[in-house]
């Protein structure tokens, strides 16, 4: 008999887990620490998926930025492309007054000298 009492004693009913009896009567403290146990672990949780979706925000931005700079990169090698056709730079440079040679110039070439 005496082993059926105390059996009674440590089953709960979900009267008495609806109730919250298990979180005053008894092993209370043990309930307690797991309890807070798992109130820590859902606090990690939480954090660790803020900093991850933090993160996730911060590399789409990069992303972002990194495709505007290979857009201007094209911009401006287009524009330095198209400046350095010569029929382009003639242009540029006939409003100065210059303008390209009907002749291909001369290389003048310089014998080398050894001094003594």
């Amino acid at each position: 008999m005496a082993k059926k009492t105390a059996k009674n004693r440590k089953s709960r009913t979900v009267l008495d887990i609806l109730k919250g009896k298990f979180l005053v009567e008894g092993d209370a403290f043990s309930v307690w620490k797991f309890i807070l146990f798992l109130m820590v672990l859902s606090l990690i949780s939480i954090s660790s998926s803020h900093i991850v979706d933090e993160k996730v925000v911060e590399i789409s931005d990069l992303k972002e930025r990194s495709e505007e700079y290979k857009a201007r990169y094209a911009l401006i090698h287009n524009k330095l492309m198209k400046l350095k056709v010569e029929s382009e730079l003639g242009e540029i440079v006939s409003s100065d007054s210059l303008y390209p040679l009907d002749k291909q110039p001369y290389k003048i070439l310089v014998p080398k000298v050894e001094d003594e």
